[in-house]
């Protein structure tokens, strides 16, 4: 009998912990880094090429914008990464998204504090990767 106590007790402290998460990333006033740059080429191919190698999958395109997500929100918070694309005119957003069934927040890459560090490092990491790769400068 204790041991299943022990187990609803440490439930609820793990989906506290979640929640209390998910405030943090929602109450943030910088939900993501956004950084805007013209280029010319296939750089849809680029960070196509950049996303499957480093674990991205597509997760939603309408022909404008495009968003890939590493990560199914089990263990660790999902990594995301948005390019929007107007002509030669590209815009990206990169953060982390926090969901705790009844509240989701988003949390910027570079955000300060240790809410979600190790997603934020290891998708920083990989996007820097392709930053690199398209001539723009690295996040922090």
């Amino acid at each position: 009998m204790s041991i299943m106590i022990w187990a609803i007790v440490g439930g609820l402290v793990g989906f506290g912990a979640l929640v209390f998460t998910a405030n943090r990333a929602k109450s943030a006033n910088n939900p993501w880094d956004e950084r805007a740059f013209n280029a010319d080429g296939d750089v849809l191919g680029r960070i196509d090429t950049w996303a499957s190698s480093n674990g991205y999958k597509l997760r939603s395109d309408d022909g404008r914008r495009r968003v890939y997500q590493k990560g199914v929100n089990f263990l660790t918070a999902p990594m995301r990464f948005e390019v929007d694309r107007d002509g030669d005119r590209y815009t990206t957003r990169s953060y982390v998204h926090v969901d705790a069934l009844v509240m989701q927040g988003n949390l910027a890459l570079t955000h300060p504090g240790v809410v979600a560090k190790v997603p934020r490092s290891n998708a920083r990491k990989a996007q820097n990767l392709l930053f690199a790769d398209l001539g723009q400068p690295l996040l922090p």
